[in-house]
């Protein structure tokens, strides 16, 4: 019976070891495929070779990041536009009024 294959899909580097990192180096670990996905942080960035050490120490494959920019974190994505933000306004929330 083959091993099944496990993808973990996350928001955010990190996300992979807190919510799922035992089940992906078990599953790694019995020679399953596991692969992860982050959706915010591009590579190059710090957090893209924390990302690739933590699954590196997981045993869980090569990191694969979709490149968006996180909405508070304008520098999880160099060049790209931050989600829920329009040139020139800011974001309503706690003490600041939305425009």
């Amino acid at each position: 019976m083959p091993l099944p294959s496990v993808l973990a899909v996350h928001a955010h580097p990190d996300d992979e070891a807190l919510f799922c990192g035992g089940v992906l180096a078990r599953h790694a670990a019995t020679g399953a495929r596991t692969a992860v996905v982050t959706a915010t942080w591009a590579e190059g960035t710090h957090r893209a070779a924390e990302l690739a050490r933590a699954l590196d120490a997981l045993g869980a494959g090569t990191p694969r990041l979709l490149g968006y920019a996180g909405a508070r974190v304008p520098e999880s994505a160099p060049g790209r536009p931050v989600p829920g933000r329009t040139a020139g306004r800011s974001r309503g929330g706690p003490g600041r009024p939305h425009p």
